[in-house]
């Protein structure tokens, strides 16, 4: 069962179950079992035997925080912290270790979207280690990690956010529960209605050519939108029903003035997690070095450590890269703009431009524009002129 396959009556009969035992069931410790044993029912579904590798995936990132700090515990997180990115490059290049057995895990990998699940567990060991959050019973580990209704397309819920949620949510009203099943259905009409009509009509995986190829990157950017919005609509929906809410991950996007704004609506838990964990780290330590006297150079650098391992993370590959170093150059040249704007104009006069709807109009258009040029960027048919940048 490829996950998320929602055509897969297995699939719906597991939401109707997680909603019979969840939503009655008014005691925290069983809810957190209950929730548990739900999201090992839909990797068993997925897996069957599969799951035993699962668990010892979740075992082992639980076992090296429970080491504690100190020197045994820097060393276990570090062990499983390296063999994590073996994973993930095993996830996302197996090519890259073909004919040697280890390319076998990649369906196990791919089944429970270990792309979202090594993101969570960076979450979970930041908080632990840096002392916000003690660490997580092994139940509460699986629910976080393993969440059944965000796996494969996440969000990805921080960890603060997942500790703050009430043991026992409030029992669902009439007309909440009504708008969580409609926001299910809208994100079902989204993706099989929607979505695939425009992939089906005007996507050729760019292999058409010509001016269509232009034509092409606002349709993919659109069916890009509805596709993968759908899902978070799906997930926050079912996260609703069952008291374990999905955090909001779209806002329209394509409405944008600027790549700052894009980057604030556009995957927001990827974008708060890259914010989180890469950007402000990095622009904080170059800050303290050279004491905020190139806060512009500061800013550029630190987009660009954050946006390259983000391309690295959707695929492994040179046209990923190029995706990441053109999303830091789009926000730098957003940021100087910025910083231009408001010598010049002051902020009462940044306040006028920015309500100028002229003015709004063509910086959404542009946005459109650039935002739609960087999702055709790595999916543009390189291997077909130059084999050695395969980005599959």
């Amino acid at each position: 069962m490829p996950f998320p396959d929602l055509f897969n009556v297995q699939f719906w009969w597991i939401v109707a179950l997680a909603m019979i035992v969840l939503v009655p069931l008014r005691h925290p410790v069983l809810r957190r079992w209950a929730f548990a044993a739900i999201n090992l029912l839909m990797i068993v579904l997925m897996l069957k035997s599969g799951v035993v590798a699962v668990l010892a995936l979740v075992a082992a990132g639980w076992l090296a925080l429970r080491v504690g700090g100190g020197r045994m515990g820097t060393i276990a997180t570090t062990t499983v912290g390296l063999a994590a990115l073996g994973l993930f490059l095993v996830h996302k290049r197996p090519d890259l270790v073909a004919s040697t057995g280890v390319e076998r895990i990649e369906p196990v990998l791919g089944a429970i979207g270990y792309s979202y699940v090594a993101l969570r567990w960076i979450e979970m060991t930041r908080a632990v280690r840096s002392g916000r959050h003690p660490l997580p019973d092994p139940i509460s580990t699986i629910n976080y990690l393993l969440p059944f209704h965000m796996l494969a397309a996440g969000p990805i819920q921080s960890f603060d956010e997942f500790v703050a949620q009430p043991a026992v949510p409030r029992p669902l009203s009439a007309a909440g529960a009504l708008r969580a099943i409609e926001r299910i259905a809208s994100g079902l009409f989204k993706k099989y209605v929607v979505a695939q009509a425009i992939q089906r009509a005007y996507l050729t995986d760019f292999h058409a050519g010509g001016m269509y190829t232009l034509l092409e990157a606002q349709f993919t950017y659109i069916w890009l939108y509805l596709d993968f919005s759908a899902y978070s609509d799906i997930a926050v929906g079912i996260g609703r029903l069952i008291g374990f809410e999905a955090p909001e991950n779209f806002n329209w996007p394509l409405l944008a003035r600027n790549m700052v704004m894009f980057w604030e609506r556009w995957h927001i838990s990827l974008s708060m997690f890259i914010r989180r964990n890469l950007f402000i780290p990095t622009q904080l330590t170059l800050t303290r070095y050279d004491g905020g006297q190139h806060p512009l150079i500061i800013a550029a650098v630190a987009f660009v450590v954050a946006f390259v391992p983000c391309g690295l993370w959707h695929r492994i590959g040179w046209p990923w890269v190029a995706w990441g170093l053109y999303h830091a150059a789009g926000l730098t040249v957003c940021t100087a703009y910025r910083q231009w704007l408001t010598r010049k104009l002051g902020r009462k006069g940044v306040l006028r431009y920015m309500d100028d709807p002229k003015i709004r109009l063509a910086m959404t258009v542009l946005t459109f524009e650039f935002a739609a040029l960087g999702v055709a960027l790595p999916l543009f048919p390189y291997e077909d002129m130059f084999p050695w940048m395969n980005s599959h």
